[in-house]
């Protein structure tokens, strides 16, 4: 059984690399696309400790991925033990639908700031693909950032998946954790998550500092659970 698990785990990562590898050859409309695949994958054999990471954050409309928007990203670059402040990131988006009152009442981007500083989708995937390049993606919940950035791949690019490492740091919390294995955690949202680890609060719902506190996150849990020199395979987050 173990077997057959390892077997599986690894064929996934394989077919990531193998993805990556047939883009490489194909002609992109966006230079930051031709960057990424001329550059390589993260080695995910390589422990956690050798990577580099990029948190990732997206404020939305909703939920669904090919029916709501992305409103802004956030992002911060950081390895196992340190975060590079300097790289935090926030790009917010153009719009072509009505921001509604009650979704604004949440992420709090306002129709004038989509007006005023709103990039076009295509430009703000370009910047952020140039930040991933070469690097995993850390996220909370990472179903919903993959799933938002696929849908954002294929509507630009006619791309169905970018061939990416993902990092789930509420599945780590699962995976790893004695609370998250033994339903000892009465919430796994990030906020809680922080506390249980005696974070800082941040101003909630903002891309760009739900991306740093999300990357505060994970050092955290690296350090207390002893991930660093665990393989990126061991951790990765696979949709």
């Amino acid at each position: 059984m173990l077997a057959k698990t390892l077997q599986k785990l690894f064929s996934k990562g394989d077919n990531i690399e193998a993805l990556h590898q047939s883009m490489q050859a194909k002609h992109w409309p966006s230079h930051a696309l031709e960057h990424y695949f001329a550059y390589p994958l993260p080695n995910a054999q390589r422990p956690v400790s050798e990577q580099q990471f990029v948190a990732l954050d997206f404020e939305t409309t909703g939920l669904e991925p090919d029916s709501d928007r992305i409103l802004s990203i956030g992002t911060v670059e950081l390895n196992y033990e340190e975060i590079d402040l300097t790289s935090v990131n926030e790009v917010i988006l153009r719009q072509d639908v009505t921001i509604r009152p009650e979704s604004a009442v949440v992420h709090e981007i306002m129709p004038t700031q989509v007006r005023e500083q709103g990039v076009d989708a295509e430009l703000a995937l370009d910047r952020l693909i140039e930040h991933l390049r070469g690097k995993t993606i850390i996220a909370h919940s990472a179903g919903i950032e993959y799933g938002f950035l696929s849908s954002y791949l294929k509507r630009c690019y006619q791309i169905e998946k970018l061939p990416c490492y993902m990092v789930d740091t509420l599945l780590l919390e699962k995976r790893f954790s004695y609370l998250g294995k033994n339903r000892g955690h009465s919430s796994f949202q990030l906020d809680d998550l922080r506390q249980h680890y005696n974070l800082p609060d941040y101003y909630a719902h903002s891309a760009a500092s739900d991306a740093l506190g999300c990357a505060e996150l994970f050092l955290a849990q690296v350090k207390r659970l002893k991930l660093c020199h665990r393989p990126l395979s061991e951790v990765i987050y696979r949709p």
